[in-house]
């Protein structure tokens, strides 16, 4: 049981993680790497990258999912906590 409760907090911590990244290279348009020829193409995929860091668009969704994430944590932690009361 406590395995699956550290499996469900994780999980959803992979997921934000996963999330952003993917919405970072969606809004910084960058296509799969494997088909970067040059270095001047990484070079300018990569500050496409570091300028959407920078961007209020990208952190506001970021937020929520970190919301979201903390909501599960939460939840799991009040959870187990009545169990073990």
């Amino acid at each position: 049981m406590e395995v699956l409760l550290q499996l469900l907090v994780a999980g959803a911590w992979m997921f934000t993680l996963i999330n952003g990244f993917r919405r970072l290279l969606r809004l910084a348009r960058v296509s799969h790497l494997h088909r970067w020829e040059s270095n001047i193409r990484v070079r300018s995929g990569l500050s496409r990258i570091w300028w959407w860091l920078g961007q209020e668009e990208f952190w506001s969704a970021a937020r929520y999912d970190v919301a979201h994430a903390l909501q599960v944590s939460l939840l799991v932690f009040l959870f187990v906590w009545h169990m073990a009361g």
